[in-house]
């Protein structure tokens, strides 16, 4: 095993924090540090009332500041929210409005529809006008503008019922429905024009819908008067292009609003309704003149040309748009009360979270100061504590390398002229350890460290590490000390072969513990190596034969190199026995020597020991001043 380098490692049992009980203090022997924090431009002492006071106040005036704020935009959004419901509202009104004449317009076209039959067909349809005129008559008196056409209308109605050879002049009066229709598009027109909502598409697409029907309704009415009249001339097919060709372009823009709403079924049935619209102007304008006999203008009416069924497609399409566009606005509606509520739920949980937040800032004021006056507590325990383990650091580490360590700077190495190093391993703890469970190997080296940490704390040496059963000491470093590291080695490795006389295994009495040392002299460099887990280690050749020393050793005898001995000649009274020479593993031959004893009493301690006391007492202070 190369031994060239190795760490320091602490002495487990040499920690003695009870001995530096007089210089670390209790937290109930210092005084009370006053915790001044600055809030604002102010000095506070949260663990003072007074402190807890001007801290609330000041967080008082932070939080509400931002809630007065926040009170203020819910204020402002609720105003706003309340003209979003009366703008819903109104809009609703407005599409009930629409709606109701939409229902008017399409009412009278119905009626206009059935005079044309019963002009047509006589008194077979007596009792289908009677019930148009009682259904209708209600729902015109509450619409405004047209008052009126009403008389105009109610005395067409009355001459309809009791005059029988009217046909030639109905036709004609029949006018009176296109007049009344007329006002009621363009009250549809102007309300839809002043909606601003998403549903303008959809009311646009209602007002267009009456428009074509209306033109389909006109162009059939004055399709059947020119044929009843038998005068189907150039102008009167003129006039019905027109009404099918304002119809169709009314009808063409219902399905593109349609058709950006996605409103795929009412698209399909308008576009039926389109093609019979091209192919309907194309019939008029190629029908050649007929007579007009009621067989006829029967064929011609509902076989030739289905007016009815393509108005009734449209009616029907009508209806879906207006169940489709009242279920929009009740949907705005809706969404605007929901929006409201939120609003006003908001508001009220902002006004109620006032004294809600007061008591709790109340708590935390009470809280900081009550954590504050616990970590001044913990603070002082945490010095304690600190010393403690700055005392234990102490003992890994010089107090140089330390101090540089603690403030994560770089430890250089440091050569040293001359040290001593001895090195000690257990004779047979190969064999030992392997008759041996590792419990027992763990109590044995246990034990016998113990004891040598306890013995070379009066002596003025460092202990290095230990390595398995290797135990490493050296003298002269980290503080030198002249040149008394040879007879300090010498002292103590005499002190620890004489402590293991008679020794045993604890747990094999019968088989004897002894241990062979080497002890060498000559100069070293120590130094930190790494920076997470920092270890102090020796370097050079004197360490390598230190080691050779230990390893060419005997049972109980300490072997030491002639550069140790002419040490030990210096200061003179010890004993040794010349061993001869020695063929050391790449050092060749050595002259060496064994350290038999001293000459005199023997000194149980050194003078150096009760100023190694004083250096690991005064630590703290030393730390603190530093």
């Amino acid at each position: 095993m190369d031994r060239g380098s190795y760490s320091a490692m602490p002495p487990p049992h040499t920690l003695k924090v009870e001995n530096c009980s007089s210089h670390c203090t209790t937290p109930s022997e210092r005084q009370d540090n006053v915790v001044s924090v600055k809030v604002g431009f102010i000095h506070i002492n949260p663990a003072s009332k007074r402190g807890r006071r001007i801290f609330l106040l000041q967080m008082l005036i932070v939080c509400f500041v931002p809630h007065v704020a926040l009170v203020i935009q819910n204020c402002s959004n609720m105003a706003q929210l309340s003209q979003t419901l009366d703008s819903s509202l109104y809009l609703d009104t407005e599409v009930n409005t629409i709606l109701l004449m939409g229902d008017l317009i399409v009412s009278l076209q119905d009626e206009r529809q059935i005079i044309s039959e019963y002009l047509l067909k006589s008194s077979a349809l007596d009792v289908a006008l009677q019930e148009a005129f009682t259904t209708f008559a209600d729902q015109l008196t509450s619409v405004p503008d047209i008052q009126d056409h009403l008389m105009t209308l109610y005395h067409f109605r009355e001459d309809l019922l009791n005059i029988k050879n009217l046909k030639a002049e109905a036709f004609k009066r029949t006018r009176v429905y296109e007049e009344i229709n007329t006002l009621l598009l363009l009250n549809v027109a102007r309300n839809v024009k002043s909606t601003t909502s998403s549903l303008w598409r959809q009311l646009s697409a209602c007002a267009d819908l009456l428009r074509s029907r209306e033109e389909l309704s006109l162009a059939l009415t004055s399709h059947s008067y020119y044929i009843h009249i038998e005068e189907l001339d150039p102008i009167a097919i003129s006039n019905i292009q027109t009404h099918l060709d304002s119809g169709r372009d009314s009808l063409r823009s219902t399905i593109q609003y349609l058709e950006t709403e996605k409103n795929v079924k009412q698209v399909d049935e308008l576009n039926e309704v389109l093609i019979f619209f091209e192919e309907l102007k194309a019939s008029i304008v190629n029908q050649p003149r007929i007579e007009p006999t009621a067989a006829n203008i029967s064929r011609y009416l509902y076989t030739d040309v289905d007016w009815y069924a393509y108005l009734d497609k449209m009616r029907v399409v009508q209806k879906d748009l207006w169940v489709i566009v009242g279920s929009s606005g009740r949907q705005v509606v809706w969404v605007a009360r929901r929006t409201l509520a939120i609003g006003v739920a908001i508001l009220a949980l902002v006004l109620l979270a006032s004294p809600v937040m007061l008591l709790l800032l109340r708590h935390i004021a009470y809280t900081i100061q009550t954590f504050t006056h616990s970590i001044e507590q913990s603070t002082q325990k945490l010095i304690a504590e600190k010393q403690k383990s700055d005392l234990l650091l102490s003992r890994m580490l010089p107090l140089p390398v330390l101090r540089r360590l603690r403030a994560q700077r770089t430890v250089p190495a440091e050569a040293f002229d001359a040290v001593t190093i001895f090195f000690s391993d257990i004779v047979g703890f190969t064999n030992i350890s392997a008759s041996s469970t590792p419990m027992e190997v763990i109590n044995m080296l246990n034990m016998l460290y113990r004891l040598f940490d306890e013995k070379i704390t009066h002596y003025d040496v460092y202990k290095v590490e230990t390595i398995g059963d290797a135990y490493m000491v050296v003298s002269g470093l980290p503080q030198r000390n002249g040149n008394r590291h040879a007879s300090e080695i010498a002292d103590m490795s005499l002190s620890l072969l004489r402590s293991l006389e008679g020794a045993c295994v604890p747990h094999r009495p019968g088989a004897p513990l002894m241990i062979r040392a080497g002890v060498n002299t000559g100069p070293c460099v120590a130094g930190v190596v790494g920076t997470t887990m920092p270890r102090y280690c020796l370097f050079g050749d004197t360490i390598n034969t230190a080691s050779r020393m230990e390893s060419t050793g005997e049972a109980m005898k300490i072997h030491i190199s002639y550069t140790t001995k002419l040490a030990l000649d210096e200061i003179g009274n010890y004993e040794f026995q010349t061993r001869g020479p020695v063929n050391i593993a790449g050092k060749g031959c050595m002259e060496t020597y064994w350290l038999v004893g001293k000459v005199g009493e023997f000194r149980s301690e050194s003078p150096r020991g009760p100023q190694l006391q004083d250096y690991h007492n005064n630590l703290m202070e030393l730390l603190i001043r530093t």
